[in-house]
């Protein structure tokens, strides 16, 4: 985390279903990348397209805390940042007497493992870290 400065990787949006999703698109004129699965969070993760910046990732949950976010209404709910290792974000905020959501990493929807900040380190904002995995070759 202070080697290299992070940069955004995407911003997470609560929303309470695959429709609201497909009519927050359209009207933002967005289009999905790719989707993905978190069974821990019980979360639809649907990333969008980087059109010129930063994706956005349309959390739609089907359990959990997070399906009654914002009192079910969902919302803004975080700024993800790319970092080049989690485990030296663990050490770093160990340093500070500050600790991670989860004690083990998680695989996120995407191509990468992730971990929160928690929000009472930061004024409620939560923070999530993401370390992207190498790509994987193809089979010839």
């Amino acid at each position: 985390m202070d080697s290299v400065r992070p940069h955004v990787h995407h911003t997470g949006i609560v929303v309470p279903s695959e429709a609201e999703v497909a009519d927050l698109m359209a009207l933002m004129r967005l289009e999905e990348s790719y989707r993905g699965y978190v069974t821990q969070w019980h979360a639809l993760c649907i990333f969008t397209k980087p059109a010129g910046g930063s994706p956005i990732e349309f959390v739609v949950a089907d359990g959990g805390e997070l399906k009654k976010y914002n009192r079910g209404v969902g919302g803004i709910h975080h700024v993800a940042l790319a970092v080049e290792s989690l485990d030296d974000v663990v050490r770093q905020l160990d340093d500070k007497g500050m600790r991670l959501l989860e004690p083990q990493h998680v695989k996120g929807a995407g191509p990468f493992m992730c971990n929160f900040l928690s929000p009472i380190y930061t004024r409620g904002i939560p923070i999530e870290f993401v370390q992207e995995l190498p790509a994987t070759p193809l089979p010839e």
